[in-house]
């Protein structure tokens, strides 16, 4: 959990129920709210015609979404935030989350942590989307989700909680693409896949 829920409450922080497919922002709204995720899950996504849903991120229980652009010059969200599932979001003024920030350093170096990590992992996606290698793209997202996921980093341990085409959404690659590299690394005996699911 980035802040804890009773912090953010006494802080004035309200409770927003959000149904599956339901924005919790919209690209090009002004970010005036911390959120944070109490239930469900929120993918950061943008929609280009003709080449479909592009996912940046996908976050769970306990993390925040779209933090830092409330720090950003422009002001203005580049993505929306859509509920995957049903939803409770907590949600605090952008004046209020900046006082409780002032008011706790320990706070501050764990949001900064979590802004700084986020960073890492876009530049290491963008870095990967620039690779004519569909493998290493896809490894990429992998390695990233099971380090973040879980302490256990052995092999076959991460049970991907997303489907072909989710995986697609966060690669920028076609949904045949990610078959043909699963049966690919399947072979490799880089991952295993039972009864559809895929293991790394």
């Amino acid at each position: 959990m980035v802040i804890q829920e009773d912090l953010l409450i006494n802080f004035g922080a309200d409770i927003l129920q959000l149904q599956e497919s339901e924005f919790l922002f919209e690209e090009n709204a002004r970010p005036n709210y911390y959120y944070q995720i109490r239930e469900g899950k929120i993918k950061l996504s943008n929609i280009k015609p003709g080449d479909g849903e592009f996912i940046q991120g996908i976050h769970k229980e306990g993390e925040s979404v779209g933090e830092v652009f409330l720090f950003c010059k422009h002001h203005k969200y580049p993505i929306n935030a859509v509920a995957t599932e049903k939803c409770t979001i907590l949600r605090l003024k952008r004046a209020k989350i900046l006082k409780l920030l002032k008011s706790d350093f320990d706070i501050q170096l764990k949001f900064l942590r979590i802004c700084a990590e986020r960073t890492y992992y876009s530049y290491l996606l963008l870095n990967s989307l620039t690779s004519k290698d569909a493998v290493h793209q896809l490894l990429t997202v992998l390695n990233h989700l099971k380090e973040n996921q879980q302490e256990n980093t052995a092999r076959f341990s991460y049970k991907v909680p997303y489907t072909r085409k989710e995986l697609s959404a966060l690669t920028g690659l076609r949904i045949e693409t990610i078959i043909r590299i699963l049966k690919k690394l399947q072979s490799e005996n880089e991952v295993k896949i039972i009864k559809g699911k895929v293991y790394y």
